[in-house]
């Protein structure tokens, strides 16, 4: 094992910037290593030493080396994902959970108002129907069409490319010869 070089007292006080006289007091008080005898030299491990005791004065004997090493990696990292999640956001590529809750408040309200308004808006006419088809294509005809209405309403431009991208070979309704065909019919 390599020897641990040794150094005038003076010198290691000018390391420090210290007084001899300090660096003896701090010898005395156990902080730096004295080398023995009278004239020896003194270990370089005392500068690590006294940054070690400066360390613990500072921020308390609990705190070990890796602590603010630690919390600036953690810090550092927590910047890094929030400016992520604003880019992402920049870009569309994520929504904010208020935005689709708020989106969806809107939609189950239109969508409330529009089926609570269905039955007074049919029911006149199903009573001039002659048979049930009739009457039950009408009321189809109806809801195809409040349902219709709504896939429009209260989506944002950039929200409604979105919601939809993954979603794009799917139609809830299709018109064929003047009649609409629910998703059943187009699967089949």
């Amino acid at each position: 094992m390599a020897e641990i070089p040794g150094y005038p007292i003076a010198t290691i006080a000018k390391l420090l910037d210290l007084s001899e006289r300090h660096v003896r007091r701090l010898s005395d008080e156990g902080v730096l290593i004295r080398p023995e005898g009278r004239g020896g030299r003194w270990p370089i491990t005392n500068v690590t030493l006294y940054i070690r005791y400066l360390r613990e004065r500072a921020f308390g004997a609990s705190v070990s080396e890796t602590d603010l090493h630690t919390e600036k990696i953690r810090i550092a990292k927590n910047t890094a994902d929030k400016s992520e999640i604003e880019l992402k956001q920049l870009k569309k590529e994520v929504v904010l959970v208020e935005d689709v809750k708020n989106l969806w408040i809107d939609f189950v309200a239109n969508l409330k108002a529009k089926l609570l308004n269905l039955p007074s808006k049919v029911a006149h006419q199903v009573i001039g129907m002659e048979t049930y088809s009739e009457a039950e294509s009408l009321i189809m005809e109806e809801v195809y069409e409040a349902l219709e209405e709504l896939a429009g309403v209260g989506v944002p431009t950039g929200s409604r490319s979105y919601l939809e991208q993954d979603n794009k070979d799917i139609k809830a309704t299709q018109k064929t010869k003047g009649k609409r065909v629910g998703r059943q019919a187009q699967t089949a």
